[in-house]
């Protein structure tokens, strides 16, 4: 019988996403077979014909881990940047008002003028990291701002009575207290920050990148098909990196006083 619902629930989660897929799938296959030009819009099984020969081919994974590679060192030093200031600009109201403009002006800027601006002064090798910093950045800071803000200072105190040490009081309950900001903080950063990335491949052709094989599938070869194979391949990256965020922050709750009781016993 446990078993039975086990498998009922595990339908409920997996069945609907799978209806849904293939509801678009077939829209999709509609739309194609109407238009008749697969120059304007491939089929769906000529796109994951490419799409699944790509994986046979040692130039994706090649290619991937060159974008990869931007997004992880934009990525990484964006979120340093935005932890480093948003611990001062949440507990100083003068320094957040130094550094709020800043941010805002690059939020509001399209991304495109960005890449534009820096391919001026960046070698297109480092510039789609650099795009990514610049969009990771403000997110987290704004993001982990908002968190430190909303601290329970009565809970804080809790921490104290109890001669919580500094580790002990980080791990049960700052980083539970702020996991949620951070994840979607974290989360939403991500997923900006490689969309810029590729854009930003894609308008200075970086070689050997995702962004390089979208423009020349649809610059130089005119392959719609592998367009929308290599689109396919930044998504599904997407989607693994949110999988990602939500196994790294799962929900969290913290008691100081469930923790000592714990303790004491």
């Amino acid at each position: 019988m446990a078993r039975a619902d086990y498998t009922k629930k595990i339908l409920k989660r997996v069945l609907p996403p799978i209806l849904a897929l293939a509801f678009w799938v077939g829209v999709w296959a509609f739309a194609a077979w109407r238009v008749g030009v697969p120059f304007v819009l491939p089929s769906p099984d000529s796109v994951f014909s490419v799409f699944f020969h790509l994986f046979a081919t040692k130039e994706l994974y090649l290619t991937v881990l060159r974008s990869l590679l931007s997004l992880l060192v934009g990525f990484v030093s964006g979120v340093a940047v935005g932890i480093l200031l948003a611990v001062p600009s949440a507990l100083s109201k003068v320094f957040d008002s130094l550094i709020s403009p800043v941010f805002t002006v690059i939020r509001a800027t399209p991304v495109a003028s960005f890449i534009i601006l820096a391919w001026v002064f960046l070698d297109n090798g480092i510039l789609p990291a650099f795009i990514c910093f610049l969009m990771t950045a403000p997110i987290v800071w704004s993001s982990l701002s908002e968190g430190i803000r909303a601290l329970d200072p009565a809970l804080f105190e809790v921490t104290r009575v109890y001669r919580f040490g500094f580790f002990k009081t980080t791990r049960l309950y700052l980083f539970p207290m702020l996991s949620p900001f951070l994840s979607s903080g974290l989360s939403t950063a991500l997923g900006l920050g490689w969309k810029s990335t590729v854009a930003a491949e894609i308008l200075v052709h970086t070689p050997d990148s995702i962004g390089y094989m979208i423009w020349d599938a649809r610059a130089w070869n005119i392959d719609t098909a592998a367009l929308f194979a290599w689109t396919l391949v930044v998504i599904l990256i997407s989607i693994l990196f949110d999988g990602l965020i939500v196994l790294l922050f799962g929900k969290r709750s913290f008691s100081p006083v469930k923790e000592r009781r714990k303790n004491d016993a």
